[in-house]
């Protein structure tokens, strides 16, 4: 599908649009830029391998988008500049390549933001940290990932964090004890953790935390205990005891989930 493949179409009422397609080129339908009150774009690609997805210029002129979910695609160039997308509110990519060094955010009005199965992904830019009213950031089964922003703690509005399935990941960066709104901080399935960071005893609206299958996290730094807000945990049986023993001595609200280590082949029958 290319340029000129596309009828020119007029939809002036059209909120919603969904696009399905198979292949390795597509083209975004240059008509987008005539519907002024469009709302949702959903590009979903079924073929086997990504598809470079063209015409994404035509993003800039939709000053009412609020939603873009991309799925399977190949070099996407995502730049919001603070006179586009004002309005974009959510912000999802999934099994995306090639668009590492093009994401660009600032002064956005950026509330959700999803990365997931981006496998060539190394490095993220320091403006992925720049959107102030962050509320949800979730950054999943990238595997390439070994550290994350240095300024992950600007996004102060931040209640949902989800890191889960990053196997490579080293740290987490001291700012996160600049999260005062989180709520929710999965960690899941990140083996390459050795430590938490002594600052993560700053959330202290922190009522759920999720750090099963960290093989590698052995050791809980002293602040834990002050996570006064603390209700849930869910961990391996190593870690447990720990969290067993702050249970006792600050946080009694706290329920310790501890997940036995289990090996099985059930997943070949998935």
């Amino acid at each position: 599908m290319d340029e000129i493949h596309w009828h020119e179409m007029n939809f002036p009422k059209v909120e919603v649009l969904v696009l399905i397609f198979n292949s390795s080129e597509y083209f975004l339908p240059p008509f987008l830029k005539s519907m002024k009150i469009f709302k949702i774009l959903m590009v979903f690609n079924y073929a086997p391998k990504r598809a470079a997805l063209k015409g994404l210029d035509a993003l800039s002129y939709l000053t009412e988008l609020k939603v873009v979910h991309l799925e399977r695609l190949l070099y996407i160039p995502i730049q919001i500049h603070n006179k586009e997308l004002q309005k974009l509110e959510k912000l999802s990519l999934s099994l995306c390549e090639g668009f590492g060094n093009t994401l660009n955010f600032s002064n956005t009005n950026l509330r959700v933001f999803n990365l997931d199965h981006c496998s060539d992904l190394e490095i993220f830019p320091s403006s992925i940290c720049h959107i102030p009213y962050a509320q949800i950031w979730s950054i999943t089964n990238c595997h390439l990932v070994q550290n994350l922003p240095y300024n992950l703690g600007n996004l102060v509005n931040l209640r949902v964090l989800s890191l889960s399935a990053l196997p490579i990941l080293k740290e987490l960066p001291a700012s996160i004890g600049n999260l005062e709104q989180l709520d929710y901080l999965d960690i899941s399935l990140c083996d390459g953790l050795r430590q938490l960071p002594e600052e993560i005893g700053q959330l202290k609206k922190l009522s759920e935390l999720d750090m099963r299958e960290c093989s590698h996290l052995t050791r809980l730094p002293k602040s834990i205990f002050g996570l006064s807000s603390l209700k849930h945990v869910i961990c391996d049986e190593k870690i447990g005891k720990q969290y067993l023993q702050v249970k006792s001595i600050s946080i009694p609200i706290l329920e310790v989930e501890i997940l036995e280590t289990h090996f099985s082949l059930d997943w070949l029958d998935d």
